[in-house]
């Protein structure tokens, strides 16, 4: 007689196949099948996921339950073209600012160009315009460093790529 398991996991189910159970009731099968037999298409892993991965290449030979090992890989979190796109079309907005995650200073090179249409009539407004024509061509050349330092913070909030046993996180 076989018991309805509690934790969440790989059991066998009533018919002996290799299921997850999601704590209240049966899922896919397993890609592997202990019995030899082929599992249903419905239960095959995607066509993209290769099922070598889908074995621990490190676990002993016969584990009762074998371990799925993704590969975790961090792509660039900003892209430096982006940033320059933004840089060159609204760049005096300080919208390239916004992206890389500098809001303090997207808030100021946005006020600093609102000010300075505003007050344009009276021709203050053009000494404020100038600032932030010289910011935005400083900006020209120091892109690229805010890029590599955003994706350099992005991936430390993350943590490194590598390999992890288990299932990936949702």
């Amino acid at each position: 007689m076989t018991t309805t398991p509690t934790a969440p996991g790989w059991y066998d189910d009533p018919a002996g196949r290799r299921r997850w159970w999601d704590g209240q009731r049966w899922g896919a099968y397993a890609p592997w099948d202990d019995s030899g037999a082929a599992a249903p298409a419905s239960a095959r892993p995607p066509a993209r996921l290769d099922s070598r991965l889908l074995r621990d290449p490190t676990a002993p030979a016969g584990s009762p339950t074998p371990t799925i090992v993704h590969h975790v890989v961090h792509a660039p979190a900003k892209e430096l073209s982006v940033a320059y796109l933004l840089l060159f079309f609204l760049g005096t907005c300080g919208a390239h600012r916004f992206y890389l995650g500098r809001n303090g200073s997207a808030i100021g090179m946005l006020s600093l160009t609102v000010i300075g249409i505003v007050t344009a009539m009276v021709l203050v407004g053009f000494v404020l315009l100038a600032a932030v024509a010289v910011w935005w061509f400083v900006d020209i050349f120091r892109t690229p460093g805010m890029v590599r330092e955003e994706n350099r913070r992005a991936l430390m909030a993350t943590g490194p790529a590598g390999y992890y046993r288990g299932w990936p996180a949702a």
